[in-house]
């Protein structure tokens, strides 16, 4: 599907309760052992409609849940104006530079975050009706994700940052069901401009696994068909390592091993989410790079896993 420039600015909502908008920019910072996101949110059919807005920094190997280097969570009256020059209660900025092309984000708190980046979106966007397996409804109506560079600077707690790092960007929009995704694996990594994927993986209710995203080669994008993945888990349950092959649509399998170096473990109500941060090497070597692997998972299904795992 072509992305029209449209797509990234505010859609027109249904009625329907379930009805957000969201973006979401991931990052990872191997030379600090940091990792982190940006997202934001809207919900207009709520009891209380809303925006919301999340920032934050991980730092090494945390075990101990929501005890993160940097967390920011509010909820806001939702802004007005679209999304080519949003501002969310002058905090967040996103701006748009070019339609499908640039942007300019930033995020100051006031207190101990200042954070702006510049963001090439160099390979394109990948919407998910173009995925080889037909994408569940649950993950809202329209969804695309893109993966970007970025050159900036952050100040935390008084110490400066030169930012030049990697992330996956989505934006997604329509009714969303939050169950289904709590048996989702997310994983996206980035080898500068050259190479790229992005994919999540959900069990339906037939309880086999299906995988949603792409592979990008350098030139263009590809979708993904399956994955065979073998995580290893420590202890506590958190990602250590990984190693996938990835087929994509042109029968073309891709060799990934990652290694963690950041975790974000958090946990609310009957979910456990673990967001870590590796370096990747794709093919024995042949290209490197780094990226985010994460579960999102409720308590059941985790410790299922644990058990199937050992």
């Amino acid at each position: 599907m072509v992305l029209r420039a449209e797509d990234e600015l505010m859609h027109p909502h249904t009625s329907i309760r379930e009805w957000r908008e969201s973006m979401w920019y991931c990052f990872d910072m191997p030379e600090y052992e940091m990792g982190g996101a940006l997202y934001y949110s809207y919900m207009p059919n709520g009891d209380t409609p809303s925006a919301r807005l999340i920032m934050y920094i991980t730092r090494g190997w945390n075990r101990e849940p929501n005890t993160l280097l940097y967390h920011f969570d509010q909820t806001f009256p939702i802004p007005e104006g679209d999304w080519d020059d949003l501002d969310v209660a002058g905090i967040a900025r996103f701006k748009r530079i070019e339609p499908l092309k640039a942007w300019e984000i930033s995020f100051n708190d006031g207190k101990r975050l200042d954070f702006s980046i510049d963001v090439d979106l160099y390979a394109g966007n990948w919407h998910y009706i173009d995925n080889f397996f037909e994408t569940p409804k649950f993950l809202a109506g329209d969804r695309y994700h893109r993966p970007y560079a970025a050159k900036g600077k952050m100040t935390l707690d008084g110490k400066d940052y030169p930012l030049d790092f990697l992330g996956d960007s989505d934006h997604s929009w329509g009714p969303r069901r939050w169950e289904p995704l709590y048996k989702s694996k997310y994983i996206a990594g980035q080898c500068g401009r050259d190479f790229a994927f992005s994919f999540i993986e959900i069990e339906g209710i037939d309880g086999g696994l299906r995988p949603y995203g792409f592979v990008w080669d350098g030139q263009k994008m590809s979708a993904i068909t399956k994955v065979e993945i073998a995580p290893l888990y420590d202890e506590d349950g958190l990602h250590r390592s990984v190693a996938m092959n990835i087929t994509d649509d042109e029968a073309r399998i891709t060799r990934v091993d990652g290694t963690c170096f950041a975790s974000a473990p958090t946990e609310f109500d009957t979910i456990w989410n673990n967001d870590n941060y590796c370096t990747f090497e794709i093919d024995g070597g042949r290209l490197k790079g780094s990226g985010i692997l994460s579960f999102f998972w409720n308590r059941d299904y985790f410790h299922r896993v644990m058990r199937r795992g050992r």
